[in-house]
Formats: structure tokens, C-alpha cells, sequence
């Protein structure tokens, strides 16, 4: 394994925790009270996400293709690149419902149905909380360590089934 090769995944997780947090950080809850004003700043939210989102895509494609790729760390990298995206992607999606919720809020309000009202501002703060978990995750996935070390054989002895002696056994029945 190459120095400068733990040095340049280094750097690029460094980078991407960075951003995470930074997106995460942005991430405010709307204030259910007035959809209408909220609908702008969720929005700019999702297009945070969406290109924060973009990034991983992108350079996960050029580590790919670079011959890091072809190296432990670099896999290592590459699969937690992989991860990040599947949960900032998710974190869109969550976004996503928390507009859908926004915007259904605001198209209610003027019909005076409370209970769709109520309904609307549950998915509009469930579905923010569920993104914010998401890049939470996605953060996790590129603070993980990146050398793994290998599960001593002890340990995995003990949580396997032990066989019985006079081979395997028929399962039980009930009377």
C-alpha cells in the first residue's frame, strides 16, 4: 500500500466529511406554521442535497476510472463513496416528501381541512427528520476507518452453531 495513495483517500474523505457537515448543518426545519415561506428554503435545501449528491457520483466515477481504483485502500474508498451516495440519496428522497408535505400544506390551507392540514405537516416533519438521518449516515460512512481489521478467528468460532458429534439432527416437532 502506497503512502501517497492513504494519503490522497485521506484527503478525499476529509473533504467529504467536510461537506456532509456542511450540509447537514444547513439542514433547518421548516416551521409547519407557514408552508408558504418554508417552501423556499426546503427547496434550497434539496438542491444541497442534490448536489452534494452529484459530487459523490462524480468523483466516484473518476476513482473508478483512476488506478487507485486497483488498490485496497482504494476499494475501501470506492465502497464508502458508494455508501455515502445511497444515503444522500435517500436524504433527497426524504427532502423530497417534506416539499411534497410543504406544498400540500399550503394547497390545503385554503380548503380548511385540518385533518389533511395536520397529515401534511407530519410528512412535511418526518420526512426533513428522515433526511437529516440520512446525511448523518452518509457522514458515518466516510469517518469509518478505513483498515478493517480482520475478525479473529476465536470470535467467530464462538458464535457458530456447534455441530453434534453423531452428525446433523432432525429438527423437533411438536406434539
Amino acid at each position: 500500500m502506497s503512502l501517497s495513495n492513504d494519503a490522497f483517500v485521506h484527503a478525499r474523505l476529509t473533504t467529504w466529511q467536510r461537506r456532509i457537515t456542511e450540509t447537514a448543518a444547513a439542514l433547518v426545519p421548516p416551521e409547519a406554521d407557514n408552508a408558504r415561506a418554508a417552501i423556499t428554503p426546503t427547496t434550497d435545501e434539496l438542491v444541497a442535497v442534490h448536489n452534494l449528491a452529484t459530487g459523490l457520483l462524480t468523483d466516484l466515477r473518476q476513482s473508478a476510472d483512476s488506478p487507485i481504483a486497483s488498490t485496497t485502500v482504494g476499494r475501501e474508498y470506492l465502497a464508502q463513496l458508494a455508501t455515502a451516495l445511497v444515503h444522500t440519496n435517500r436524504a433527497a428522497t426524504h427532502l423530497s416528501t417534506a416539499l411534497t408535505g410543504l406544498a400540500d400544506t399550503h394547497r390545503l390551507a385554503y380548503r380548511h381541512a385540518p385533518a389533511a392540514t395536520a397529515e401534511s405537516q407530519l410528512a412535511l416533519t418526518l420526512g426533513h427528520a428522515a433526511g437529516l438521518r440520512s446525511l448523518k449516515r452518509a457522514l458515518q460512512s466516510v469517518t469509518a476507518p478505513l483498515h478493517r481489521p480482520a475478525p479473529t478467528p476465536g470470535v467467530a468460532e464462538q458464535h457458530q452453531r456447534a455441530t453434534d458429534a453423531s452428525g446433523p439432527q432432525s429438527p423437533r416437532r411438536r406434539p
